[in-house]
Parts: structure tokens; sequence; C-alpha cells
């Protein structure tokens, strides 16, 4: 399975295993049980969770933002939006088109830069319809099943054969993403406040300073371009983001 390069420096190291035997799943961290289960997919779950927020547990000094983050032409942007807005389906097209994507789900900022979660990208089968490109690699691809019983395909760049190295770079532009399926895709500026008001519910510093995540946010999306992406087709995200990014 590819892995992501990154720079950021490895400070701790942990050994997950998953053992399953006799209807009984048990995930162990360095020897020690943590979770014992007669569901797999459940046990699938919670070992993926464990191990983000072991990792996640240890920087406290960036908000955490739940975006997707790509540049274009050497433009780091990210894109926010709420659960099911449609970020991945985005991302991927972005992928496929040409841009530098490195993450579907998490930032981590800090003084105005990004830095993606290095985590694969987590696609749902109803999605698979609108990413026609993808259908052969789809059945070679990793996969979980979700409580309802769908298919949650796992990918990295690399399946698609671009890179995937996490590194961290200004935010040069914030998007908010807004599904307008049926409609027209349009792509409008959006006013700082407005866009701080969004990104706030979708970020998180840490349990004792959270507070403190409302100056740095506000520093990061004043020096952004700010626009919001009401999106229909696909195609045409593409080429609006192109667009818009060719000339900040």
């Amino acid at each position: 399975m590819h892995e992501a390069e990154q720079d950021y420096p490895v400070t701790k190291k942990s050994v997950y295993d998953l053992n399953v035997g006799d209807g009984v799943c048990e995930i162990l961290r360095n020897g020690e049980v943590l979770h014992t289960s007669d569901d797999l997919y459940k046990t699938i779950f919670n070992l993926q969770w464990l191990m983000h927020k072991e990792a996640l547990g240890g920087i406290t000094d960036r908000i955490r933002i739940h975006a997707g983050c790509g540049e274009w032409e050497g433009k780091r942007f990210i894109i926010v939006g709420d659960k099911g807005a449609g970020k991945t389906t985005l991302m991927i097209t972005l992928l496929l088109a040409g841009f530098r994507v490195v993450g579907d789900e998490l930032v981590l900022v800090k003084e105005g830069k990004a830095l993606p979660f290095p985590r694969r990208f987590n696609i749902k089968q109803e999605s698979t319809r609108l990413l026609t490109q993808m259908t052969e690699l789809l059945e070679t691809l990793p996969y979980n099943m979700t409580y309802y019983n769908h298919k949650m395909y796992s990918l990295s760049p690399q399946d698609l054969g671009r890179e995937w190295k996490i590194d961290e770079g200004e935010v040069r532009a914030v998007f908010y993403l807004v599904p307008n399926h049926g409609g027209e895709t349009r792509i409008e500026e959006c006013p700082k406040f407005l866009m701080v008001n969004r990104v706030m519910p979708m970020s998180f510093l840490s349990e004792n300073d959270d507070h403190m995540k409302i100056s740095r946010l506000c520093r990061m999306i004043d020096r952004a371009e700010c626009h919001t992406i009401y999106i229909g087709g696909l195609e045409e995200a593409v080429s609006g983001l192109q667009e818009k990014l060719s000339v900040i």
C-alpha cells in the first residue's frame, strides 16, 4: 500500500496489531489490548480512529481544519465544506485534472501555512458514479464496509500515478463548498468575516487552547483570497478553480 512522503519529523512510534480469530477481533497497541469486538468492520473503523487520535494528540500548536488541500500553479488552497458536501469527490476530480492534491479531509494550520494530515482518501460507494474515469481502478483498491453496508474505498494519489508528498505551504486561497446538485456551478467572492464564520465550526486547536484559534484563523483568512463554490457540475468547478487560482 502506498504511503505519503513527508518532511514532518517523527516524534513517536507505536505498533498496532489487529488479531482476528474464533469470531473475536482485537486491537493491540505496543502489545496492550485496546479494543475487543465480534464486529470486524467496526473494529477496523476503531483501529483507524485510534491511530489518528494518537497521531494528532501530539500536535497541539496547529489548528485542525476539516478541509481538502491542493495546489494549482504552485498556489496552495484549502476547500472547506460540511460533511457530505462533496469535498472528496471534488478533490479527486481536481487530482485527475492535473492539480496537485495532497489531502481530502484534514489540514493542520500554523501561521498561515497548511500542512495536510497524511491520510488516504475515503471514497463513498455512492460517489463512484461521479468518478467514471476511475471505474477500473476502483476494483483494485482496498475498501471497508460502512454501517450502511456500502463500500468505502481507500485511495492514495500514488494509485493514480501522482506525487503524494506531505509538505507545508502558505494558504493563498480558501474556498467554501456549497452543493448545488442539478444546478450550475459558480464561484463567487466571499466576505472574509463570513468565511471566518464558516470555517470556525470546522476547526479545532486543543482542549485547553481552542479559544485561541479565533485570532489565528482570522489572520490566515485575512491574507487569503476567499470564495464560495456553488457546485453543480464537476468539470465546471475544475475550470472555475483554475481560472481563480491563475490570477492570484
